[in-house]
């Protein structure tokens, strides 16, 4: 079975000018929303006078999108979403994971536009049965997604703070969501192509505030003596795996792309890589190389190889803090008595984390309640340990079968596209396929599966492996002819 490329009719209503001019304007506040919030963290102000008033208007704003045009609704979600944390109501970022971090509770812009976007996203569905129109199979990656967040919700019952788990739950809730919307919309290579766009715009705020910072000095967050930088998120980690999925996934896509954008990837790509060591997060960066590597092995890229390989001895000659931030892998601990270096702290609290488990062995002792339940007020580090801990033996079923989905999906995706391997679908396919192995390695030994923000982005890219082998039965679904396969592309770069 070979895959079909073919850009076919769509059976979607073109953009209105009144459509346009209102999504353009909607971007435009929201994008001022995020430079005030942003001038205001560096400043040191009160950013709730100016986020509730522009707020209030963006959301009415992304509501009246919704409604006139829900593709771009969903796409303006995905570009702004990484800016969100940014917008929170307190001072500033804290840099941790657990208690004192402002993600940890409350409804803040980030939780407010998921709530949004569920309610949209159920009318559009609703309305979508109501008109008898058919929509794709869902993938098994949704199902089991499905199922973790139900075992979220589960979890409540025996939460100690059941008003965070729930929260917690709406906002896993949101991705499922996005995850069903986006399977339904990715009908062709142009939808994915939008999608595509719309993730790596969802990079240019975040990466672009953190290399104002760096260039100013104006380091946000001092850990083991390295100043580190984590963007317009709520801490370096959660901005260093989302780094990690936009380098691999862009460098699978790389030959694809026009001289012109080709010029704009190199460039994000670069200072992606530059703002990924400015968050000194070693899971991040050991997960981005093992990922590189992957694309350039299955993609069959041996000019990348040989890029990397000269990368690394080059980062490790020039950048002698890489080679520090490892050399802290020792066994010496801190004043208070614990590790001083992450590894062996990870190791130490999870024999901390693991009895809590005994509250509630079935359903958890809730999602997000590990922090509030440790003398540290940590998260894991340790996402099948927070599984099995917070959700249960359920939610640790769901976790695994969620896991072996993500293989499924990429493993199904690169045997469809196997026969054409330099066709765009067959990069989308090694890009997702390289972002799964990554988000295992750093699964490891970070906290993935509730950083919702990168879930937001990691399901965008397991619904275009997805589509790509959905074109034939979207066609049929659409009531359109089959497509029609085109000439193997040729092979653009090594």
């Amino acid at each position: 079975m070979s895959t079909a490329i073919f850009r076919q009719p769509r059976a979607v209503e073109p953009m209105t000018r009144r459509t346009k001019w209102l999504f353009v304007v909607i971007s435009l506040v929201i994008l001022a929303v995020a430079v005030e919030a942003g001038i205001e963290v560096y400043l040191g102000g009160d950013k709730l006078l100016l986020i509730v008033p522009i707020g209030a208007l963006a959301g009415a704003g992304m509501v009246a999108l919704g409604l006139v045009n829900f593709e771009y609704f969903v796409f303006t979600t995905i570009a702004i979403r990484s800016t969100l944390d940014i917008t929170k109501p307190t001072a500033g970022n804290t840099g941790q994971a657990g208690v004192g971090n402002p993600t940890a509770s409350g409804l803040d812009p980030a939780g407010a536009l998921a709530i949004l976007f569920i309610l949209v996203a159920f009318f559009w569905l609703l309305t979508r049965m109501r008109e008898g129109r058919k929509s794709p199979r869902p993938s098994i990656h949704r199902v089991c997604l499905i199922l973790f967040a139900g075992a979220g919700f589960l979890s409540i019952i025996d939460s100690a703070a059941p008003s965070i788990s729930l929260l917690e739950a709406i906002r896993v809730t949101a991705v499922v969501v996005m995850l069903a919307v986006l399977e339904v919309m990715l009908t062709d290579r142009e939808m994915i192509k939008k999608l595509i766009t719309s993730i790596y715009v969802s990079a240019l705020i975040p990466v672009g505030y953190t290399m104002f910072e760096v260039l100013t000095h104006h380091a946000q967050f001092t850990s083991g003596g390295f100043s580190r930088f984590e963007g317009t998120f709520s801490q370096p980690n959660p901005f260093a795996i989302y780094l990690t999925m936009l380098i691999v996934m862009g460098a699978a896509l790389f030959p694809h792309l026009s001289d012109k954008k080709k010029i704009g990837m190199s460039i994000l790509l670069f200072f992606s890589l530059v703002c990924l060591y400015y968050t000194f997060t070693r899971s991040a960066w050991i997960a981005t190389v093992i990922g590189l590597f992957a694309v350039a092995f299955m993609g069959r890229r041996r000019l990348m190889l040989g890029l990397m390989v000269a990368g690394i001895m080059v980062s490790l000659v020039a950048l002698p803090s890489i080679a520090g931030r490892f050399a802290d892998l020792g066994s010496s601990t801190s004043a208070a008595g614990y590790a001083s270096n992450s590894l062996s702290w990870r190791f130490d609290y999870w024999g901390d984390v693991f009895p809590l488990a005994d509250k509630d062995p079935i359903t958890g002792i809730g999602l997000n309640m590990s922090s509030y339940e440790t003398s540290q007020q940590k998260e894991p580090h340790n996402d099948f340990l927070r599984a099995y801990v917070e959700t249960g033996v359920i939610g640790t079923i769901a976790y695994l079968a969620l896991l072996l989905s993500m293989i499924l999906v990429a493993r199904d995706s690169m045997r469809f596209t196997k026969r054409r391997p330099w066709s765009y679908e067959r990069s989308i396919s090694v890009g997702f396929a390289a972002c799964v192995i990554a988000f295992l390695v750093i699964s490891l030994v970070s906290n993935v599966i509730t950083e919702v923000i990168v879930l937001w982005y990691y399901v965008a890219f397991a619904a275009a492996a997805y589509a790509v082998t959905r074109y034939r039965e979207n066609a049929a679904l659409l009531g359109l002819p089959p497509p029609v396969e085109e000439p193997e592309p040729v092979r653009v770069g090594a």
